[in-house]
């Protein structure tokens, strides 16, 4: 499952270069070396050679793979929440759309927005099988939704958009989104969408829609 006021690649970085406790030492070595080995090649001694102290102390503080791996997707849900998922209030209900849907859409010019995508699609895979990953996607995806929900209702009782069911909407755009990341992730083909999606804002959510036909 972000006015997102900056691209992806403008944002605070998920991790700083030398994380200041071991704990998010051991998750920044986990991202990277899920991000080069994807999960089936995963273990703790790929891990560890991403990681600058004993191999030992990821044991300490882990039980095996997965533990780190759903401590590292709630780590990551969490930032993105921080520094993405937040909407000013100011502005009128198009504008924090746009501002939103920028911030979830960046183009992957950077590494990190590509190793981040890349990351949580293999969570997201392993939460097809893991009851414990797909709740923390399940709560990052419905605060994305309620974000998504409060717009557009406060566009509809301000005038901005037109009638419509908000339910229905939000359900199309987090389709989208996940769609367009799922795709580009496993195909390796960025297809660019922000312009109908742009057009999908003018033309079927605002209100004087017909006057720009």
């Amino acid at each position: 499952m972000q006015g997102q006021l900056d691209s992806m690649d403008k944002r605070a970085p998920l991790f700083v270069d030398e994380p200041d406790d071991t704990k998010t030492e051991i998750l920044k070595a986990t991202f990277d070396a899920l991000a080069e080995h994807g999960y089936a090649n995963l273990t703790i001694d790929r891990i560890s050679q991403h990681f600058s102290k004993s191999e030992g102390l990821v044991f300490y503080h882990y039980d095996g793979k997965d533990d780190v791996l759903l401590d590292l997707l709630n780590y990551l849900l969490s930032r993105f929440r921080e520094v993405g998922m937040p909407v000013s209030d100011d502005g009128d209900p198009e504008t924090r759309l746009r501002s939103l849907f920028d911030q979830v859409i960046p183009e992957p010019d950077e590494q990190q927005i590509r190793d981040y995508e890349t990351v949580l699609t293999e969570l997201r895979m392993r939460a097809a099988q893991d009851e414990a990953f797909q709740e923390c996607f399940n709560q990052s995806q419905d605060v994305f939704r309620e974000t998504i929900r409060e717009i557009l209702q406060d566009g509809i009782e301000s005038g901005d958009f037109r009638e419509m069911d908000p339910e229905l909407v939000t359900n199309f755009l987090v389709t989208l989104v996940s769609g367009r990341t799922f795709e580009r992730v496993t195909t390796g083909i960025s297809r660019p969408i922000q312009s109908e999606l742009d057009n999908y804002i003018k033309y079927r959510l605002l209100a004087d829609a017909e006057d720009n036909v």
